[in-house]
């Protein structure tokens, strides 16, 4: 892993073992979980546990799917630049900003903004390759975290992602970047249980109204 990235993993291992030690953003979540939506459908037993450890698991995955994702489009000849670099910046910022409360919730706006980013530059970048560059389907992670973190921040982290997202520009991509890009991503194509689904495998899902259950609330 390149230097930027075990930055960004010391980070992490940190507001993990914080966690361990203290276990505050567990205790938290009894104030929190009875707010969140009510399409999120958490295990009846424990559900602080396991949505720590969803958050555990949704965090630790930034390094190493980042560094993928910067080698592939490095390949394509795009500039991953400004994207690593403030996500690097996020979270170097964190032991600064909150020196004693360091720990998951202090680094989940900046997992959010990442796993965000990265949900989008895959989307961008699927029609291209008529494959997306990362096998991941963030989705229901990413609206899970988006409740824990609060409407309003998770607006603003979705903006600042769409303003890194401007400097992508896949449509300059010349046949051979494209086959370069395709190719890289084939080396990652065989590694089974590298691409978690952290909310289905702890048990957290969305259900939403069937759609005769909306006929029928529509009369």
């Amino acid at each position: 892993m390149c230097d930027h990235y075990q930055l960004i993993q010391q980070c992490i291992d940190r507001a993990v073992a914080a966690e361990q030690s203290r276990g505050r953003f567990r205790r938290a979540l009894h104030d929190t979980l009875p707010n969140l939506h009510r399409s999120i459908h958490l295990p009846q037993r424990d559900a602080p546990l396991h949505i720590t450890c969803f958050v555990i698991r949704y965090i630790q995955a930034i390094p190493s799917w980042m560094q993928r994702l910067d080698e592939m489009c490095n390949a394509g000849g795009l500039d991953f630049h400004p994207l690593r670099e403030l996500i690097l910046h996020s979270f170097s910022q964190v032991p600064e900003r909150q020196p004693y409360e360091h720990g998951l919730g202090s680094i989940l706006d900046e997992a959010y903004l990442a796993h965000r980013a990265m949900e989008e530059i895959n989307d961008m970048l699927h029609p291209l390759c008529g494959t997306p560059l990362l096998p991941m389907d963030p989705m229901v992670a990413n609206l899970v975290v988006r409740e824990l973190l609060g409407e309003k921040l998770a607006c603003q982290l979705d903006d600042l992602a769409n303003i890194l997202l401007q400097r992508f520009e896949p449509a300059e991509l010349d046949p051979e970047r494209l086959v370069s890009m395709i190719l890289y991503k084939q080396r990652y194509d065989d590694a089974p249980g590298e691409w978690p689904d952290f909310a289905s495998q702890l048990q957290i899902e969305l259900r939403t109204p069937s759609l005769s259950r909306q006929i029928d609330l529509s009369h």
